[in-house]
């Protein structure tokens, strides 16, 4: 079944990358805890705790989560005709955005109240403002290499690691030589990290 606009609370205990695609709805992502990466184009975005950012449709995007991260999604059908942005950012949310998002944590789905409380919320999103601003973290990630040294935390500097270790076996090449390249040719470690990150 598919409605206009639909809320949801998601749980990432490990490290998840979205394909690049098109998104298919309108997307409001409202990171609670962990991080979220954004890739527009060539450029990576950090949605860090308590940020929101606005995806419309149509946007060709991939999206990372960091292990353990937990973000409220709010989605609205391509087919509404409430003229909504249509260009990507962060937004600030006013009181009443922030107050909604808060309500709906709490409400289980799909309820009267909740319908009601996201025909408000579809409403005031016509007046976000995306912008895309470059944080101290968007500016690391996007300087990242595996091979150089990085001001960003260690704990997420292994996770790109891992990430970039699944992206060149994605993309054909073999094991042995991704463990070479990335981890020293420690197999034991790179084992152990795709346990603690991807989960297997």
């Amino acid at each position: 079944m598919h409605y206009a606009i639909s809320f949801q609370t998601e749980q990432h205990d490990f490290l998840l990358c979205t394909p690049r695609r098109k998104s298919l709805k309108h997307k409001l992502l409202c990171v609670k805890q962990g991080l979220v990466i954004v890739k527009l184009g060539k450029q990576e975005y950090a949605i860090e705790p308590n940020q929101l950012f606005w995806l419309p449709f149509d946007t060709l995007t991939s999206l990372t989560y960091t292990p353990n991260t937990q973000v409220e999604v709010v989605e609205l059908s391509s087919r509404v005709t409430t003229p909504l942005p249509k260009q990507a950012g962060f937004v600030k949310a006013n009181e009443l955005v922030s107050a909604l998002l808060n309500r709906l944590t709490s409400i289980e789905t799909l309820t009267e109240q909740q319908k009601e409380l996201l025909a408000v919320l579809r409403h005031e999103l016509i007046d976000l403002k995306p912008n895309l601003h470059e944080s101290k973290l968007t500016k690391d990630l996007s300087q990242w290499r595996f091979d150089k040294p990085s001001p960003i935390a260690n704990e997420l500097q292994l996770v790109l690691r891992v990430r970039e270790a699944v992206k060149m076996m994605q993309s054909g090449k073999k094991r042995p030589i991704v463990v070479n390249t990335l981890f020293e040719g420690n197999e034991t470690l790179f084992s152990g990290l795709e346990k603690a990150i991807i989960g297997h």
